[in-house]
């Protein structure tokens, strides 16, 4: 819970950046690189406090099942014949460091 409400907080930031950017100092002429860095920024709060909200960062690191080489089968196409899959050994489990 404590994610999302700092994603939620990081939305917030992010809209008030933008909203500022977009309303104060895009009208001025010398502030007009700051202004456009600012709405970069405002746009990169809005999208990371999105993905800390919606719990998208924590699918990232989830380990994958099956070999993505023979897509969890343990055997490949060869040739004329199936053959023991090199990457997970005939096993179809996905390795440690995939």
């Amino acid at each position: 819970m404590e994610r999302k409400k700092r994603g939620l907080l990081l939305v917030l930031a992010g809209v008030l950046v933008f909203a500022v950017s977009l309303v104060l100092l895009l009208y001025f002429d010398d502030l007009y690189f700051i202004a456009l860095v600012s709405l970069f920024i405002g746009v990169v709060l809005i999208g990371i406090g999105t993905a800390l909200a919606k719990e998208m960062d924590a699918s990232i690191e989830m380990p994958r099942e099956d070999c993505y080489y023979c897509r969890g089968t343990g055997k490949i196409d060869a040739e004329d014949q199936e053959e023991t899959c090199p990457r997970c050994g005939g096993t179809g489990l996905a390795r440690e460091d995939d």
